[in-house]
Order: structure tokens, then C-alpha cells, then sequence
């Protein structure tokens, strides 16, 4: 933490709306003119005062920056970069640490290591950054090359490394031991470094405990699923195993107790498991109860009334049967689990 001294600056404390104080208690600032000028530095590449308070506070010490020496010439590179002012005030405000870093011995290599190595265009770059800002500043070639290159030994294609590179980095930034004993955890669960949902799993994992994976596998298991079953749906949406086990019980409960459908179904069509269990599974599956017990339809041999948009739920279940009153239905349904 930096050497604490009030902040005496009348600009800086309209600019932060009131988090001066807090600021305050990290940063010195003798002379206000110095805190001044950034705040009009953001302010003149199009922040708005909450990005600006948003970025102040994550990252005090930018209120130390000398603006036209240190921030512009970063700025600047990333304008060369087809980067938009507006493109880089949302992602600076919410990941403003790559602007304490040296343009010419971090910022541009990094940058340029991450491109060449992905064979992607400056936006990717970008993006990736967004996603992770420590790609910008971190040793490409000893942190993230060893461990593309073990991925490529265990024969996840490249196509496919890169593609999750730039979507997904931070999972590339792991310690190098840590990253390997994850891709083997990976292969141990049973699933195949050919396909794509390899690199999904590994995501995943990271970011999970191996325990809590195999609670939430159980969980599944219980509701009888079997392992093909469950590799099947993850390979389709993989995204269901960041769901918390109290999630997918009250999830899955719902549509064999409720619905009266068959576990299978569900893992046959994993993606419902990621709607809102409040704000559309129950709000839609009630108004299919009432048209299923009047005989109006059949019932579904798919998903895709859950799948469908509001708009084309509305104009195929709701609209055509207005006397049943499904709107009102609908509507109260939304209102009761929001």
C-alpha cells in the first residue's frame, strides 16, 4: 500500500462520487494537479465518471500516472490496434492493471507474442486481454507456451488450442505443474483431448475442485444418468457443470417430479438446465400444463418451447388461446419466483 495522505483535491472528489476518502487511504497525493489531470485524461478519451470512479478504485495508483507521458502512449498503441475509444473504456474501467505496466518492455512484446503465436488479428488480442488481463503482462513464452505444448502432446488439435487461447485465457496462465496435473485430471475423467469439449472440461476444473466436480457428477448420477449419458450433455453444453449442486437438484427435480419427464430427456437436451429455474422453465411449463390438460397439444417431444424467444413463445402458447387467460398466468407465474 502506498503512503497515506488526505486528499485535497475538489476535482478528484466530484469525480469519484464520494470514494475520495477510501482512495485516499492508498494513494499520496500532495498536489492535486497531477490526480486532475488524469481524471481529465479519461475524461477526454470518452470515460464516463462511473468507469472512471470504477478504475480509480480498483487501481488507486493511477491517480500517480504523469497522463501524457506514461497513459497516452498506451492509449495510443491500442488506437494503432483498430481499437475503439469506447471499446477501450469498458474494458480498461473493469481491468485497468495493464496500464501500470511499461509499454515498451511489456505491453507491445506480450501483445505481439500472444498475436504471432495465435495467428490471430489485433480485435482477438483484444479480446483475449478483456477475457484475461494478464496476457498483456505476463512472460508468454515460459508461462503460456509450456503449457499449449503440453496440450498438443496429449493431442488436443491446434485448431482448437487456439481457438480457446483467445476466448479463454486465463486457464493458459496457470503454473505450469498445476496446468499439468489438471489436462491429466481431465483425461482421467474420460474425456477425449481429440474432441473440443476436451479444453471445456479443463476450464472447467480449474476453476472447480476435483470434489466438488464429482459431488455435481453424482448429483447427475443419482437422477440416473449414466456416463456416456453425461459426457453426451456436457459435450452440448458444458456449461451445466457450473451450476451449483442446489441448482441441479431443484433443476432436475422440477422436470421428472414436476414434468414428469425422463431423466434421459433431460440429458439428451442438457441446454434447459440453464435457464432460469423463476423466470422462464416454470413461468412456460405452467402454461404447457394448462393446454395439456384441455387437450389443446400434445405433449412435447422436445425442448424447443423452452429454447424458442419470449416472442415466439407468446405467439405459439399464449396468444392463439386467449380465453384460457395464459398471459395473466404467465405474467404471475414471473412475478412470484423474480
Amino acid at each position: 500500500m502506498l503512503q497515506m495522505e488526505e486528499v485535497g483535491s475538489q476535482k478528484l472528489s466530484e469525480s469519484l462520487q464520494g470514494s475520495a476518502k477510501s482512495v485516499s487511504k492508498k494513494v499520496q497525493l500532495k498536489n492535486p494537479t497531477k490526480p486532475d489531470s488524469v481524471l481529465d485524461f479519461f475524461k477526454n478519451h470518452g470515460f464516463s465518471q462511473t468507469q472512471i470512479r470504477k478504475m480509480v478504485e480498483r487501481m488507486p495508483s493511477l491517480l500517480l500516472s504523469k497522463a501524457e507521458k506514461t497513459l497516452l502512449p498506451k492509449f495510443q498503441f491500442f488506437y494503432t490496434k483498430g481499437i475503439s475509444s469506447s471499446d477501450l473504456s469498458v474494458v480498461l474501467s473493469s481491468n485497468p492493471g495493464v496500464l501500470g505496466y511499461n509499454i515498451d518492455n511489456c505491453i507491445i512484446p506480450s501483445f505481439n507474442s500472444f498475436k504471432n503465436f495465435t495467428r490471430c488479428d489485433d480485435s482477438e488480442v483484444f479480446l483475449a486481454y478483456k477475457n484475461c488481463s494478464a496476457i498483456l503482462r505476463c512472460n508468454f513464452q515460459s508461462i503460456v507456451s509450456p503449457n499449449v505444448a503440453l496440450l498438443r502432446e496429449h493431442g488436443v488439435p491446434d485448431s482448437y488450442i487456439m481457438t480457446e487461447l483467445v476466448r479463454h485465457p486465463r486457464v493458459f496462465t496457470l503454473n505450469h505443474d498445476k496446468f499439468r496435473r489438471s489436462v491429466e485430471e481431465v483425461e482421467k475423467l474420460g474425456f477425449n483431448p481429440s474432441k473440443s469439449y476436451f479444453l471445456t472440461a479443463l476450464r472447467d476444473l480449474v476453476q472447480i475442485s476435483k470434489s466438488t466436480w464429482e459431488r455435481k457428477l453424482n448429483v447427475f448420477k443419482e437422477w440416473g444418468w449414466s456416463d456416456e449419458e453425461f459426457a453426451s450433455a456436457f459435450e452440448k453444453f458444458p456449461n451445466f457443470m457450473m451450476l451449483s449442486e442446489d441448482t441441479i437438484i431443484k433443476k432436475m427435480n422440477f422436470f421428472v417430479n414436476t414434468m414428469n419427464w425422463k431423466s434421459s430427456f433431460v440429458a439428451h437436451r442438457p441446454i434447459v438446465l440453464g435457464f432460469s429455474l423463476g423466470k422462464r422453465i416454470i413461468p412456460r411449463c405452467s402454461v404447457l400444463q394448462v393446454l395439456l390438460s384441455k387437450g389443446f397439444i400434445k405433449k412435447p417431444t422436445s425442448a424447443s418451447f423452452l429454447i424458442c424467444s419470449e416472442k415466439d413463445f407468446l405467439a405459439r402458447f399464449v396468444t392463439p388461446y386467449g380465453d384460457l387467460h395464459l398471459l395473466k398466468l404467465y405474467k404471475e407465474k414471473m412475478s412470484l419466483e423474480n
